[in-house]
């Protein structure tokens, strides 16, 4: 009954805090001039809902995110919440790429499309435009964000499924170093399933040493990927982390 009660608090604070936001939002998304404000107010945002849901944030490794430097983000991906963790992670305008199905969900939708980039995979043109816009947003000196499994693992949780090689071959042909972010224990807090349950936990992740790019070819792509990989699980799996 408390986990319940705990839940709908939870959803009320995240919805109010987004309808009171977006009206504002709205009118910032309307020039790119001022998308980055549109930006802030989604961090203050998540600032804010997380300060209400009563969490304690415990992110290791933020030395790492070294201002004025460009990266490429990749992180596992067990949850809703994976997102708002990466707002505090990142903390300035950070392009994130998401799969197109998520232009559907009403005004979340509308300010996705505009702030962020949307991939179709089955599409190749817009596998094209999604590799196009991540070479320009790291020139205006963004970083990109982006989860390499593509969706939630329907099981066996932590572990995850395979990653996809977009945001290797982007770092690689950018000379980009990618930044691996282990997010620790978000599908125990709100596991992705049809009833919605969110736990109080600590929101938690660690962020490891950059891997740097320079001079890698295409042809050692898998041989990164396999390395963000396993330094990325390493923490999920472990029996000595604090939040198995």
């Amino acid at each position: 009954m408390i986990n319940k009660i705990y839940t709908y608090w939870c959803l009320f604070i995240g919805l109010s805090i987004y309808l009171l936001i977006f009206p504002i939002q709205f009118v910032f998304l309307q020039f790119k001039s001022t998308y980055f404000i549109a930006d802030r107010l989604n961090y203050y945002g998540i600032r804010a809902m997380i300060f209400f849901w009563f969490f304690e944030v415990n992110i290791e490794g933020s030395e790492y995110l070294e201002k004025g430097k460009n990266y490429v983000i990749v992180a596992n991906h067990t949850s809703y919440l994976d997102v708002p963790m990466l707002f505090l992670i990142n903390k300035g305008f950070g392009m994130f790429i998401g799969k197109s199905s998520l232009q559907k969900i009403p005004l979340f939708g509308y300010m996705y499309k505009k702030l962020y980039i949307l991939l179709d995979r089955r599409d190749v043109n817009s596998r094209q435009n999604v590799y196009l816009k991540s070479k320009q947003a790291l020139t205006d000196n963004k970083n990109i964000i982006i989860f390499p499994e593509g969706t939630f693992p329907n099981k066996n949780l932590p572990k995850m499924l395979p990653f996809k090689e977009g945001a290797f071959k982007i770092a690689i042909e950018t000379q980009t170093p990618i930044l691996a972010v282990s997010i620790l224990n978000n599908w125990k807090i709100m596991p992705e399933q049809k009833n919605i349950r969110i736990k109080k936990l600590t929101f938690a992740a660690k962020i490891h040493k950059p891997f740097y790019t320079n001079n890698l070819s295409l042809d050692e792509l898998n041989q990164l990927r396999t390395k963000v990989y396993s330094v990325i699980e390493k923490d999920l799996i472990e029996p000595e982390n604090e939040y198995n």
